[in-house]
């Protein structure tokens, strides 16, 4: 073979590459753009709940005398219509406190700052009651919760306004050792009770989870709430006081599946709901529907949302998780 014809080959196999590695970037290209359109043509994959916690438990919704098929309900909401809700949720863990061998002290010390000397009556195994005169303070050794009731005396000072009534239950709260971490985010809510203003009730709720609210079995009143007379500074104040704090694991979680809104407000007029505010008229105007977290009074495992819906002087739940998921027997 001559130089020329050597030369010759070799031009043809550059050539002859040069053509390959075109077509073969603008094969891969021309793939990419059609694997691309081929995957945004999909209908988009839909999120699975894991129902790690398998079927639930029902909401212990409080006791009521009237059913929500009671009423005929009308949608007045901004849209005219119900909201559109996500198709999955989070329910969360609450770890089940118990009594210990210190929990007896912990009552103790606990009574001391309500100014308790005395010994406790023991009730239950897990319930001591300190009494002093007029005052009574019933705690629970599992929980740590109580109840504190008392003749409040009213001073000669003028009464509070509503945001130092607020301010000044947070730090009470916090002097005897039990402003969580969950609640100091928290604005008191103040509600009057008296002709005079003078005698008011604070509610502390804790903080959203998950963006959504914490409405409990009274609404209008946190699991801690207290009854003042003028002011929140200190304890002769306090007619009541009602603590009842369940901490929540937000790390340790499940998703489930939501209703549908309309299947919710079905559940409403069908008598599946809980009338929280009973209205003074059968005609009820529904302004606000949105979901929020129930927590009742006595412990549950579970964290469960429920759909709140709101008008003038009407409140009422209904359970948000599919029917399937939740336990027939309560």
């Amino acid at each position: 073979m001559t130089l020329t014809q050597a030369a010759q080959l070799t031009k043809r196999f550059i050539l002859s590459l040069v053509i390959v590695i075109f077509l073969g970037i603008t094969g891969f290209i021309g793939y990419q753009i059609w694997y691309s359109r081929y995957i945004a043509s999909l209908p988009p994959k839909l999120e699975q709940p894991d129902t790690k916690f398998g079927t639930l438990p029902q909401p212990s919704f409080p006791p009521v005398n009237v059913t929500s098929s009671n009423f005929s309900y009308s949608l007045d909401t901004t849209t005219g219509g119900l909201p559109t809700f996500p198709k999955l949720t989070k329910v969360y863990f609450m770890p089940k406190p118990t009594a210990t061998l210190l929990s007896g002290d912990k009552a103790n010390n606990q009574a001391a700052k309500f100014n308790f000397t005395n010994p406790p009556e023991i009730l239950t195994e897990v319930k001591y009651r300190y009494q002093d005169g007029s005052r009574i303070l019933d705690i629970d050794l599992d929980t740590g919760n109580f109840i504190y009731l008392a003749e409040a005396s009213s001073s000669a000072e003028p009464a509070e306004d509503d945001k130092t009534l607020g301010e000044n239950f947070k730090e009470f709260l916090l002097s005897k050792g039990l402003l969580k971490d969950e609640l100091r985010p928290s604005q008191a809510k103040v509600i009057n009770l008296s002709l005079d203003n003078n005698l008011k009730t604070l509610s502390l709720w804790p903080e959203n989870i998950n963006k959504l609210p914490i409405v409990t079995p009274k609404f209008n009143d946190a699991l801690v709430v207290g009854t003042v007379l003028k002011s929140a500074r200190l304890l002769e104040n306090y007619q009541s006081l009602e603590y009842t704090f369940w901490p929540v694991d937000i790390k340790t979680f499940a998703t489930y599946p939501l209703k549908e809104a309309t299947q919710a407000f079905e559940d409403l007029k069908l008598g599946k709901g809980v009338v929280i505010i009973q209205p003074p008229l059968p005609q009820v105007s529904i302004t606000a529907v949105y979901l929020a977290y129930f927590e009742q009074e006595s412990y549950t495992p579970y964290l469960q949302p429920v759909f709140v819906f709101e008008g003038p002087r009407f409140v009422a739940y209904v359970g948000a998780i599919k029917e399937e998921y939740i336990s027939s027997t309560k």
